[in-house]
């Protein structure tokens, strides 16, 4: 692993004061904000203002499981009519059995609504909906194409421009991360869905898409982005190997298209960047955060992830929370395996029902000592 330089300090004001109490950190938490959107992933506008819903199927399988389809039509605008584009959406529903044996087994399981995972992308895990988990998987690649080296502006771009030229600087994952919060919206208007209990996640591109969006909303009670690397889990200034940097992914010859426009400028000038992806993931604190890693998964720069992570331990130590700071890996490579969603409804679990847990969401990589564990900056409230 390469250390371009040590982590920077969440805790240090735009003001050169330093975070001292929780009052302070709410406004960083601003700043931060602002920074991660005006520098590296572009800024996004709000919700649109109407929102329509039809149903396009309906199945129930032998299982019990329902499977609903679902087009969503958005118009930014309720002047403008004639300018909407959309999104299809699956909903799928455990079965009464499932749902029953949960509120048999665990106390309080159900009583306010079923928890829901909004999943970017098309994925159904049987390990969430045996477990009484609905899911909401959301064709994000709809709102904004993606093909390497040719960056495709797509039909949510297209309307927000014509109505607001260039107003936002929403590189592709902003895009996306501002779908899933649309998603979040419509998971809040369902009568069977606990409002308190609506997780994210996704996995690679999809993987930084929900941190994003679980950083910058709290309605979002659990965030867990899976095997999400650069522009996600990953660290800028440690790198593994073989892994991804801001060089690749910024190469127009690749996924330039993805971040904000001006974002490659940092190639080469990494340690000047005024945060790393500890900084977004200290958006999430205090609610839990679990990332879901490949063991072999070189690219996605799983030995950066656990740096990052073990920078994020600070935040949530401050906030008294350092339980809900996770992290897991499964053997194996660039994949979101039903191992990874048994990790997720185990800390889930533990989080919304206090179910303990056999499975130890601190373990590394490595040995712990390979990382650097302690931070110039740590502690300050």
């Amino acid at each position: 692993m390469r250390l371009i330089t040590e982590l920077p300090d969440p805790f240090l004001l735009k003001n050169g004061q330093r975070v001292a109490s929780i009052e302070d950190w709410q406004q960083r938490r601003e700043e931060i904000k602002d920074m991660m959107l005006n520098i590296q992933y572009g800024t996004m506008p709000g919700a649109p203002e109407a929102v329509s819903t039809t149903t396009l199927e309906t199945e129930t399988l032998d299982s019990g499981e329902t499977r609903e389809k679902l087009r969503l039509e958005f118009t930014p605008n309720k002047h403008h009519p004639n300018l909407t584009f959309g999104v299809d959406v699956t909903v799928w529903r455990p079965s009464e059995k499932a749902i029953t044996k949960r509120k048999e087994t665990i106390n309080g399981f159900g009583k306010n609504g079923l928890p829901a995972l909004i999943y970017v992308g098309d994925k159904k895990f049987e390990t969430l909906l045996n477990n009484g988990y609905m899911m909401i998987c959301y064709e994000n690649n709809q709102l904004e194409p993606m093909e390497m080296g040719n960056a495709i502006v797509g039909p949510a771009r297209t309307a927000y421009q014509e109505l607001e030229p260039d107003a936002h600087s929403w590189g592709s994952i902003s895009i996306w991360a501002w779908g899933g919060l649309r998603m979040l919206e419509y998971a809040l208007s369902l009568p069977e869905v606990d409002n308190d209990q609506i997780m994210i996640s996704g996995h690679s591109r999809n993987g930084k898409t929900a941190l994003l969006a679980g950083a910058l909303d709290d309605r979002i009670a659990l965030v867990n982005p899976a095997g999400s690397g650069c522009a996600g889990a990953g660290s800028y200034l440690a790198l593994g190997e073989k892994c991804e940097d801001l060089a690749a992914l910024t190469s127009r010859e690749r996924w330039w298209a993805w971040a904000h426009p001006n974002f490659e400028k940092w190639v080469g000038n990494e340690e000047e960047l005024p945060f790393d992806q500890h900084f977004l993931m200290s958006l999430v604190a205090p609610r839990p955060l679990l990332r879901t890693e490949g063991t072999t998964d070189e690219w996605a720069n799983p030995e950066g992830t656990c740096v990052s992570f073990l920078a994020t331990e600070p935040i949530y130590q401050c906030l008294n929370v350092p339980d809900r700071n996770g992290i897991y890996f499964h053997e194996g490579g660039h994949t979101h395996t039903e191992e990874d969603a048994t990790a997720l409804v185990a800390f889930a679990d533990a989080h919304f029902f206090q179910v303990p847990s056999t499975t130890n969401f601190k373990t590394l990589l490595r040995d712990k000592a390979e990382f650097p564990t302690a931070f110039s900056w740590a502690n300050p409230i």
